[in-house]
C-alpha cells in the first residue's frame, strides 16, 4: 500500500500540517522534529506530492520544455542537460514537442494557462510571428534555446553557428581545397541560415566563390545527406570538399560514398557540424564542430529558475551565445585522429 502523509504523521506523532511544513516550509519546524519526520518518511518511502507542494507554495516546482522534436541525439542531449540541472535544483521537467500537427503557441498557452509549470524553455528553430507576439505579451518566465535572433525582447541562449561554419570552411581552405560545396539545412531554419552565412563569408574572405550547383538543400536528416552527396558527386564538375550542415546528413553522405566507391577524403573531403556521438564512429572519423548541447540546456534551466524567483527581471531581454570548437578527424585530410581546437 502506498504510504501517504497521514501514515507519516501518525508514526511521527505529529499533525499532518507539521509533516507538510517539514517538506514545504522547513524553517517553521524544529530541527529535532524535522529530522525525525524526514527519517520516518525515508523509512516508509514517502515522497510528497509535487501537486500538493505546488498548492501550498503556489508553485509547481516544474518547468516546461517545448522542443521541435523529441527524436534524435541532438534533442536527447538537450533534454539530458535540462533534466540533470533541474534535478540538482530539485525541480521536475515536463517535456512536449511541437510537431507540425501541434501549434507551438497553443502548446505554450496550454502550459501557461494550466498552471502545471512555473516557466518554459522553448526552442523555436524558425521564425514565427505568432510566437514573437506571444513572448511580448506573456508575463510568465520563458527562456529560448537555439532560437532565431529575430525573436525580440526575449531571453535566448544560442550556439555560435556562424563562426562554427566559418571555422569549418577555413579549415578546408587551409588544406588547399578550392571547390567547396555545401549541403544546407532547411531554408526556413535559423541554424541552417547562420551556418550558410558563415559558409559564404568564409569563401568570400578567401577570394573564393560558391556556385548554385555546389549548393544542395537538405533537412538535417540522414536520407537527404545521402541524396545530396549523390547529386554533388554525379556532376561532371565535382567538388573537392563538402561542408555538410549537420552530422546526421554527413552520416548519409558516408553511406552514399560507400555504395558509390568514393573514398573520403582521398576523392572528396567531408566536414560536418554538431559532433554527435555517431560522428566518432565513422571511418575516417568525421571532422566536425562541437556544439555544447547539454551545456545549452543547463544554462537555460539556471537562468529560468532565476527568472522564476525574480533574481533576474523576467521581462528583460537577455542573449548569450555559446562558443563552438572544431573537432578534427580524418575526413578533411588530416591524420585520422581525434583532436579538439578552440
Amino acid at each position: 500500500m502506498k504510504t501517504n502523509i497521514n501514515v507519516v504523521a501518525e508514526r511521527a506523532g505529529v499533525s499532518i500540517a507539521t509533516v507538510s511544513r517539514t517538506f514545504n516550509e522547513r524553517e517553521l519546524v524544529k530541527e529535532k522534529t524535522r529530522d525525525r519526520i524526514i527519517k520516518i518518511a525515508h523509512e516508509l518511502n514517502y515522497k510528497p506530492s509535487p501537486i500538493a507542494r505546488g498548492l501550498s507554495k503556489k508553485t509547481t516546482d516544474t518547468i516546461g520544455v517545448i522542443l521541435p522534436d523529441l527524436v534524435g541525439e541532438f534533442f536527447m542531449d538537450i533534454i539530458h542537460g535540462i533534466d540533470e540541472e533541474a534535478y540538482k535544483a530539485n525541480k521536475y521537467v515536463m517535456v512536449s514537442s511541437s510537431h507540425s500537427q501541434r501549434n507551438m503557441v497553443e502548446t505554450l498557452i496550454e502550459f501557461m494557462a494550466s498552471g502545471r509549470v512555473d516557466g518554459v524553455i522553448l526552442m523555436v528553430p524558425q521564425m514565427h510571428k505568432e510566437v514573437d507576439d506571444f513572448l511580448k505579451k506573456s508575463k510568465r518566465p520563458i527562456v529560448l534555446i537555439n532560437s532565431c535572433s529575430d525573436l525580440t525582447d526575449a531571453v535566448n541562449f544560442q550556439i555560435d553557428n556562424y563562426h562554427g561554419a566559418v571555422t569549418c570552411v577555413e579549415h578546408l581552405i587551409w588544406h588547399g581545397y578550392k571547390k567547396i560545396a555545401i549541403v544546407k539545412g532547411p531554408a526556413e531554419n535559423c541554424d541552417a541560415q547562420e551556418r550558410y552565412a558563415g559558409f559564404l563569408d568564409a569563401l568570400h574572405k578567401n577570394n573564393l566563390s560558391s556556385k548554385s550547383s555546389f549548393e544542395v538543400i537538405g533537412d538535417f536528416q540522414i536520407k537527404t545527406g545521402y541524396y545530396a552527396f549523390m547529386e554533388l558527386m554525379s556532376q561532371s564538375d565535382k567538388p573537392d570538399a563538402i561542408f555538410i550542415s549537420n552530422d546526421m546528413m554527413a552520416i548519409g553522405a558516408y553511406e552514399a560514398a560507400k555504395v558509390s566507391n568514393i573514398k573520403i577524403p582521398q576523392d572528396v573531403a567531408v566536414i560536418g557540424f554538431d559532433d554527435i556521438y555517431l560522428s566518432k564512429l565513422l571511418n575516417p572519423r568525421l571532422t566536425t564542430v562541437h556544439v555544447p548541447i547539454s551545456e545549452l540546456g543547463a544554462k537555460a534551466v539556471n537562468y529560468l529558475l532565476r527568472m522564476i524567483t525574480s533574481e533576474v527581471n523576467a521581462q528583460k531581454a537577455y542573449k548569450e551565445v555559446l562558443p563552438t570548437k572544431l573537432v578534427i578527424g580524418g575526413s578533411c585530410g588530416c591524420n585520422n585522429f581525434y583532436q579538439s581546437l578552440i
